[in-house]
């Protein structure tokens, strides 16, 4: 009986070995700058996409974490939604063309031209907005020098003062996007660490939804 035992043990150990090698690792691509110039045609040809995850800010004067749901639909127009900690009771910022409103977890609503400069006034935070709508993408936006891994993906880049590393990749569909992310400033001294949990990139005019925006906090 235990001679049967061992052998079905040795049996399903092997089959799960098998199944593993004929998954097999990732292929390499030939030219990882061709790879990377594909990839890139297909992320600025997506017309929206939703990210929901979590936020880490650390300033010399303040620390903090949050939930976030960023909503792109088009060009200069976007919608973020924080939740947890860091929002100080939550907050929504929508962004629309030439203007940004800012609506806090009481109620209050600021306006201005510059989104950045709002999450700045009331919050605090040195929040490249411009610079982070395209590095959660994994974009380099305008300006920037990066440097590619072997599958054609930014490793790092860096980009009017901030350096940002790219920790972790998740395939979606055709699409390598990330899922973990650290921005630093070194002159300001401050970090952003981002930990995109779910993607939904959208490829025609359907505009992605912030339904389900309640995800765990980071280190939670």
């Amino acid at each position: 009986m235990m001679a049967g035992r061992c052998r079905i043990a040795v049996l399903c150990v092997c089959t799960t070995l098998l199944a593993a090698c004929a998954t097999g690792p990732r292929s390499v691509p030939g030219d990882r700058e061709v790879a990377w110039s594909e990839q890139r045609e297909r992320l600025e040809a997506l017309s929206g996409w939703r990210a929901k995850g979590r936020l880490a800010v650390r300033t010399p004067d303040d620390a903090g974490n949050a939930n976030f749901v960023w909503v792109e639909a088009g060009d200069e127009h976007f919608r973020l939604r924080l939740e947890g900690p860091l929002g100080q009771g939550g907050g929504r910022l929508v962004v629309d063309g030439e203007q940004a409103v800012l609506t806090t977890g009481n109620g209050q609503r600021f306006a201005g031209a510059d989104a950045g400069r709002l999450l700045d006034e009331l919050y605090g935070w040195d929040i490249p907005v411009t610079g982070l709508r395209h590095w959660l993408l994994g974009l380099p936006g305008a300006d920037a020098d990066y440097e590619l891994d072997r599958f054609g993906r930014i490793t790092n880049l860096d980009w009017r003062g901030w350096r940002i590393e790219y920790r972790r990749y998740r395939q979606v569909g055709d699409l390598d996007l990330p899922a973990t992310l650290v921005a630093s400033n070194a002159d300001s001294a401050t970090e952003i660490r981002v930990a995109i949990d779910q993607w939904e990139p959208q490829s025609n005019e359907q505009a992605p939804s912030e339904e389900g925006s309640t995800v765990p906090l980071m280190g939670g």
